[in-house]
């Protein structure tokens, strides 16, 4: 099998970080989110130092270049040169800024304010939290909770959703552990799967996103890999997140499924992108 270039975000989000590979190497903490920058580039990931059981934990925002695999008698884990007291020394960020604006102060545009980086230049990340999956939207034949009026009958509107009250997301305000579960509309509005995954290319940037299409109650779903540019990350006035893609379900159902394990050799095969 042919190693991958490159990282999925779940396979991070969770993972235990050590100072060391030899047996007296101490737990540190343990990856709690990774920050997206507006460029695709993968700006910080957040680990949790401190606490019991995730309680009192503190997050801290390193570099992902600092950061690297150790692998041995089939075990894995992640290393880094930075100490524990170094992380416990280093300023908790605030998730604020990539929190969504809230419905009384958002902008009109479909561009919401970059977020503001920490004067120190240390990418800020989330908080810990158990995994944010955007809601599901309401059944075809119901209005969304949200929305008591007859949706309307253009075509920036879908059976439950109603685009012209949705916001853009910056992709330098994407947080990776959000991102996993939001729900995917094609190009006819129509609710095609859900994101399942994110590669990640080996220095850092996010190469694709891995959608599941089809199915029927998470069985028999393919994932199939998307470019990350040319996406549109929406958000309602309650923070639910969709993502746009200006495919059908037709072409993701044709395209070539995703398999982790030729990625590497046959990306330009399975990674579908906007022409």
């Amino acid at each position: 099998m042919t190693k991958a270039d490159g990282y999925l975000a779940t396979n991070m989000i969770g993972e235990s970080v050590y100072n060391g590979t030899g047996d007296n190497a101490e737990n540190i903490g343990d990856v709690n989110d990774i920050v997206i920058g507006n460029d695709g580039t993968v700006k910080a990931v957040v680990i949790g130092v401190g606490g019991f059981l995730g309680i009192g934990e503190k997050n801290v925002a390193i570099d992902m270049a600092k950061l690297d695999w150790a692998e041995a008698n089939g075990d894995r884990w992640l290393v880094t040169n930075v100490t524990k007291d170094q992380l416990q020394a280093q300023a908790a960020f605030d998730r604020t800024p990539y929190d969504p604006a809230p419905a009384s102060v958002a902008s009109n545009n479909t561009t919401a304010p970059a977020a503001t980086a920490p004067a120190d230049g240390t990418a800020a990340a989330p908080a810990p939290a158990e995994r944010n999956v955007a809601a599901n939207p309401a059944p075809a034949d119901q209005p969304a909770a949200s929305d008591t009026a007859a949706a309307p009958t253009d075509t920036t509107t879908t059976a439950a959703i109603d685009k012209t009250k949705l916001t853009e997301i910056p992709s330098g305000e994407l947080k990776a552990e959000e991102l996993i579960g939001t729900k995917v509309y094609g190009a006819n509005d129509e609710n095609i799967g859900e994101i399942g995954d994110i590669i990640l290319s080996k220095d850092g940037k996010v190469d694709s996103i891995v959608l599941d299409v089809g199915g029927f109650l998470g069985m028999g779903e393919k994932p199939v890999a998307v470019g990350f540019d040319k996406l549109a990350f929406m958000t309602d006035k309650d923070g639910n997140k969709y993502l746009y893609t200006k495919f059908t379900k037709e072409q993701l159902e044709a395209q070539p499924a995703y398999d982790k394990s030729t990625y590497s050799d046959k990306r330009n095969e399975q990674r579908l992108t906007v022409q």
